[in-house]
C-alpha cells in the first residue's frame, strides 16, 4: 500500500481530471488548480471545443478507473470518412474491419463536465480561477497568481500545451531540458451544422465527413443533439485574407457548397467566433526527479488529425498508474520508467498525426491512395489474425504507438510490392501477400511480443 502523499495537480482539464481521480482512488489527499472558471457553470465558450474521437487506449485508462457506464452514455460512434468531393459526391472509408469497429464522437466540454464532477465525488479539491505562477522545487512549495503559498509532495503537470508547470520544469532543469513548440502552419475555426427542424442529423450521423482541398479542408463529427461540429482547417496567412467577407463567403461557395444549405450561420459563426492555434510540443525530460511529472498536451501536444490527443493523454494515465503498481512508493523510478517509455510514445503520435493531416487534407482524394488502401483492407480482412493497418494498430488496439509507426514502415513495403504493377483489385495476389506478411511482418511482431487483437472494454 501506498504511503497517502500530497499531490497538487496543475490544471483541470481532461487528463488533470482523470489523474486527479487516479490519485484519489489510490489515497491520496489531491488538490487541483485550475485557471479558468467552472465550465459546468457557464455555457463552453463557442468555437473552442473541437469535438474529440474516444479510442481504445483512451478507452483502456476509463474502464480501469471504473468510468466506462457513464462515459459511454455522451459518446456518439462513428464508423468510418465520409469524404466529399468539390461537386457533391461522397464516399465512404469505414475505420475497421466489416463495418464492426468504430470510433466514439465526444464534446470535450461534456466529458469535461462529467470527469470533474467525478473527481469532485471521488473527494479531489478543485479550486478555480487559480493560476499557478511559479515552483520552489527545493522546498516543495507552490505559489498561486494570487500570491498563495502550498506544500507539496508531488506535482503532476497537467495544464495544457500552454503548461506553466513545463515552464517552470524547464527554468529549473536548465541546459539539461530540451523544449520546442511547432507551429503547423494551419490553424482552425470552429462551426455548426444544426440539427434539421425535426432533431435529426442533417448527414450520416455514423462517419467523420471531411472536405478534403489540399492544403486545406472542413470536417464535421456529430454532437448527441443531431447537429454537427464543423472544424475548418486552413493556412494561417488566409485567415488575415479573409477579414474581407466577401473573399471568405466566395472562398466558401468555391469549395464547400454542398453544406451552404445546411449551416444557415456559416458566416456568423466564422466571424464570431475564435481562430484556434494548431501545433506540437517536443519536450524532454517529462520528468524532475522524484518530485513532478507532466502528462497529456503539457509533455506533447499533438495536433488533433489522428484523434488520438486525449487517447495519448489517457495513456500516460494508464502507463502512470501501472508503474505505481509495479514500484509502490518510489517515484524516482516510477517517474524515470514514464518518461523513458511514455516519452517514445509521445514523439510518435506527433509524427503520427502530421503524417495523417496530409493524408486527410490531401491523400484522400488521391486515386492511388485510395487503391492502396482498398487493398490493403482487402488483406486485413483475409488475415485477420496477421495483418493489421498502421490506423487499426493505434486506433482499436492497444500496441504503443512507437511500434505501430514501426510497423506502419513495413506494411508500406508490403504494399507497394503489391501494387506496383495494377490498379485492379481482382489483381492482387493474395498468396503473394501472405508469403510478404509472413517473411516481413510477422517475425517482427514476434520479436516486440505484439499481437493486433483488437480491444474490446
Amino acid at each position: 500500500m501506498e504511503t497517502p502523499k500530497k499531490i497538487v495537480v496543475v490544471g483541470a482539464g481532461l487528463v488533470g481530471s482523470l489523474i486527479s481521480i487516479a490519485l484519489k482512488k489510490r489515497g491520496h489527499d489531491v488538490i487541483v488548480f485550475e485557471k479558468r472558471s467552472d465550465l459546468r457553470t457557464e455555457a463552453m465558450s463557442a468555437g473552442k471545443s473541437i469535438n474529440l474521437i474516444l479510442t481504445a487506449k483512451g478507452i483502456r485508462t476509463v474502464v480501469k478507473l471504473g468510468l466506462w457506464d457513464q462515459v459511454q452514455m455522451i459518446l456518439s460512434p462513428v464508423i468510418g470518412r465520409m469524404m466529399h468531393s468539390k461537386t457533391g459526391e461522397q464516399a465512404f472509408q469505414p475505420y475497421g474491419k466489416n463495418h464492426t469497429e468504430c470510433n466514439y464522437s465526444v464534446g470535450r466540454g461534456d466529458l469535461n463536465k462529467l470527469l470533474l464532477t467525478e473527481a469532485e465525488k471521488s473527494g479531489v479539491k478543485i479550486h478555480f480561477e487559480s493560476s499557478l505562477s511559479s515552483i520552489d522545487f527545493d522546498n516543495k512549495k507552490i505559489i498561486l497568481e494570487n500570491n498563495e503559498v502550498m506544500n507539496y509532495d508531488l506535482i503532476f503537470g497537467t495544464d495544457g500545451s500552454g503548461s506553466i508547470a513545463r515552464k517552470e520544469l524547464v527554468l529549473k532543469i536548465g541546459s539539461e531540458a530540451s523544449y520546442k513548440m511547432e507551429a503547423l502552419g494551419t490553424d482552425y475555426k470552429e462551426l455548426l451544422m444544426p440539427a434539421r427542424a425535426n432533431g435529426e442529423y442533417a448527414m450520416d450521423s455514423k462517419s467523420l465527413h471531411i472536405w478534403p482541398r489540399g492544403n486545406h479542408m472542413l470536417m464535421a463529427l456529430p454532437n448527441l443533439d443531431g447537429s454537427f461540429t464543423m472544424t475548418l482547417y486552413m493556412p494561417v496567412q488566409w485567415y488575415k485574407d479573409f477579414e474581407d467577407k466577401n473573399k471568405f463567403k466566395k472562398y466558401f461557395e468555391e469549395n464547400y457548397a454542398d453544406v451552404i444549405p445546411l449551416m444557415p450561420d456559416y458566416l456568423n459563426d466564422y466571424y464570431s467566433r475564435p481562430h484556434g492555434f494548431l501545433g506540437i510540443v517536443r519536450m524532454k525530460p517529462w520528468v524532475y526527479q522524484d518530485k513532478m511529472v507532466l502528462l497529456g498536451d503539457a509533455a506533447h501536444a499533438i495536433v488533433p488529425f489522428f484523434g488520438q490527443g486525449m487517447n495519448s493523454g489517457f495513456l500516460d494515465i494508464y502507463a502512470l498508474i501501472t508503474l505505481m503498481d509495479q514500484y509502490p512508493n518510489n517515484y524516482a523510478k516510477i517517474f524515470s520508467e514514464y518518461d523513458l517509455e511514455q516519452k517514445k510514445n509521445g514523439d510518435a503520435i506527433a509524427d503520427l498525426s502530421l503524417d495523417n493531416f496530409i493524408e486527410m487534407c490531401d491523400r484522400v482524394g488521391d486515386e492511388k491512395f485510395l487503391f492502396r488502401k482498398k487493398v490493403e483492407m482487402k488483406i486485413e480482412q483475409s488475415f485477420p489474425e496477421k495483418y493489421r493497418s498502421r490506423y487499426g494498430m493505434v486506433t482499436y488496439t492497444l500496441i504503443p504507438y512507437y511500434l505501430a509507426m514501426e510497423a506502419g514502415i513495413i506494411q508500406d513495403e508490403i504494399l507497394n510490392e503489391l501494387t506496383q504493377n495494377t490498379n485492379s483489385l481482382d489483381e492482387i495476389n493474395l498468396t503473394q501477400a501472405e508469403k510478404l506478411i509472413d517473411e516481413k511482418l510477422v517475425p517482427w511482431f514476434k520479436k516486440n511480443n505484439i499481437t493486433v487483437e483488437r480491444y474490446r472494454p
